[in-house]
């Protein structure tokens, strides 16, 4: 997954639907398709010297994670992001 270089404009929010990491994700507010924030949980290497990122990387969420619409500031858990099909 690649890091976004500054914060994304969020007086627009993204309109047309994910083809990556958001795929299946929009805002059940204001329909914007991202970004958004997520509440994740990070493995980090702590001394008394200070912190570093654990060598692996670890960043986990999962559905039950907090998410916020960057757009609209509409927060819910992240499975509630999920877009709905109709039948």
């Amino acid at each position: 997954m690649r890091r976004l270089a500054g914060k994304p404009d969020a007086s627009q929010g993204k309109r047309r639907p994910n083809e990556n990491c958001l795929k299946g994700k929009r805002c059940p507010k204001c329909s914007s398709y991202g970004p958004f924030e997520i509440e994740v949980s990070m493995t980090i290497l702590l001394s008394d010297e200070g912190r570093d990122d654990a060598q692996d990387g670890s960043i986990e969420f999962n559905d039950d994670s907090r998410a916020k619409c960057y757009n609209c500031s509409y927060s819910r858990r992240w499975a509630g992001f999920n877009v709905r099909r109709s039948r």
